[in-house]
């Protein structure tokens, strides 16, 4: 009996694998708690412009932190042997994606706080997070090549090789 394979089963994916189910798990808070927000006062009066305007100002504030912070890894030394940077290189990658996909998700619990803070109370704000938000986990929190590339330009800035692309099968 044979059975298809799986493109999640493929052993090129088996590092890989464990960092997207961590975004995942981190990434599913913001939709389960703006659902829970919206079926326990389902009323949607205008937000405030105060409540708007923090929830932009988080949008913009996580978009920087992301750039600043969430690709911010030291490089890696000269003559490390491969077993030792790549094992190096996979912790820093998941490290920072976790950072990175948590910053993604903060302009929903700003607006999410947000609804309650500010009268009247609505939960109108995050339906300005939540596409923003998703943007910032698409664009930088889920793994992907761009993201591997980023994290290895900085973890090879001196000229150590990291093997990070290799090690999450990307190459």
């Amino acid at each position: 009996m044979s059975t298809t394979p799986s493109p999640f089963a493929s052993p090129e994916r088996a590092t890989l694998r464990p960092i997207q189910m961590v975004c995942v798990a981190v990434g599913m808070g913001a939709p389960m708690l703006s659902a829970v927000r919206i079926l326990v006062d389902p009323a949607a009066p205008m937000p405030s412009p105060w409540a708007v305007a923090l929830v932009l100002a988080a949008l913009v504030a996580a978009a920087v932190l992301i750039r600043w912070v969430g690709y911010a890894v030291p490089s890696l030394p000269l003559g490390l042997p491969r077993e030792n940077a790549e094992a190096t290189s996979l912790r820093y990658f998941t490290s920072t994606t976790t950072l990175r996909t948590a910053l993604a998700e903060a302009p929903v619990l700003v607006a999410f706080a947000a609804s309650f803070l500010f009268t009247p109370h609505s939960w109108l704000p995050l339906l300005i997070a939540l596409p923003g938000g998703f943007a910032l986990f698409w664009v930088h929190g889920w793994p992907s090549p761009r993201t591997a590339a980023a994290v290895e330009a900085g973890l090879e800035a001196d000229g150590a090789e990291s093997h990070l692309s290799e090690a999450l099968g990307f190459r």
